[in-house]
């Protein structure tokens, strides 16, 4: 089953919001923060290989800039 990711750029940072720094996600989660930014819309990330569950803590992600997460 495949569930969408989308990270989308934001300016002001939510004092009560969960930021995961890119350095500290799991390697396959890595390995989808540049597509998620460049590609969203073909980036749809499947439960089985874990990259979901990586991003299931997180409300910003901090790669070049805080990103916000959402799923579908």
């Amino acid at each position: 089953m495949s569930q969408r990711i989308t990270l989308e750029p934001v300016d002001e940072i939510p004092s009560d919001c969960r930021v995961c720094h890119y350095d500290e996600l799991e390697e396959e989660a890595k390995a989808q923060v540049p597509l998620l930014i460049d590609a969203p819309a073909e980036a749809a990330l499947d439960d089985a290989d874990g990259s979901v569950d990586a991003f299931e803590g997180c409300d910003l992600v901090k790669y070049t800039e805080y990103y916000a997460v959402s799923a579908d």
